[in-house]
């Protein structure tokens, strides 16, 4: 059968002390008698906290109220907004249609055409159609690896459906491009 022990006071080596001196009671006491902490401080404290979070709610609560009738002046300053952005939607589209037939007139085609180990130019580069008139072109030769030379490159030939583009020196490798741009200027 266990044995049930009672004590009022334990002493925790020499420095604190739990006493008990109700039932459903304790305090802890330094080494002079002075109680640092009790049941009923702990539940002062408790208690105190809830009644500043029921002041914080009600103030919260303002606060939101008043937040609602801020809110309520926005929506009008969005109707506004709809209404000028609808006002607008017709210079839109006629800036959008002339952009759009400005492009119909821009001539302009890009190629990129891989380029053979050893070749000295680049060969006839069709354009993949026939523009009206001769076009400018420009072009540039790349390599995939960078420690390939750099090596120029210039545009010897043009016609209305092909150019052909000669290198400065043999290509040492098949890692070149030729990337070509014509257009006709109007």
């Amino acid at each position: 059968m266990a044995k049930i022990f009672r004590t009022e006071t334990l002493n925790l080596n020499g420095n604190i002390r739990l006493d008990s001196s109700t039932s459903d009671a304790f305090e802890i006491k330094n080494v002079a008698g002075s109680t640092l902490m009790s049941r009923s401080s702990i539940e002062s404290d408790i208690s105190s906290l809830q009644a500043a979070d029921v002041k914080n709610e009600s103030d919260l609560s303002v606060d939101v109220s008043s937040l609602a009738s801020i809110d309520s002046g926005h929506d009008t300053d969005i109707s506004s907004l709809a209404a000028v952005s609808s006002a607008g939607t017709s210079d839109l589209d006629v800036d959008i249609s002339s952009l759009a037939a400005d492009i119909s007139t821009n001539d302009v085609v890009a190629k990129s055409v891989a380029q053979s180990n050893g070749a000295e130019d680049s060969g006839s580069i069709a354009f993949g159609r026939t523009f009206a008139s001769v076009p400018t072109v420009i072009a540039v030769l790349k390599s995939t690896n960078a420690a390939d030379p750099i090596i120029g490159c210039m545009v010897t030939a043009v016609s209305t459906s092909a150019c052909t583009v000669s290198f400065a020196d043999g290509l040492p490798s098949g890692n070149y491009t030729v990337e070509v741009i014509a257009s006709v200027a109007d």
